[in-house]
């Protein structure tokens, strides 16, 4: 499921609730339940998740959750 490879890569950051709140909130922002996310959301994703970890991680850092993200759903 891709709520759970997304919280992994995140909670080392965040925090496995942040994280999994920022799954939900971008899953809800699409009309969507986390359940029906799929490959086509990972844009929305992505934005958000760079968004989350912009203020608190270095640019490579936020960088390096991103591919691990998208590898993981690939």
């Amino acid at each position: 499921m891709i709520s759970e490879t997304v919280v992994g890569a995140l909670a080392p950051w965040v925090g496995s609730v942040a994280a999994d709140t920022c799954v939900r909130a971008t899953a809800l922002s699409v009309g969507k339940d986390i359940t029906e996310f799929g490959p086509g959301d990972i844009t929305v994703l992505c934005a958000n998740v760079r968004r989350l970890l912009t203020p608190i991680a270095p640019s490579a850092a936020v960088d390096g959750v991103i591919s691990q993200i998208e590898a993981g759903i690939a």
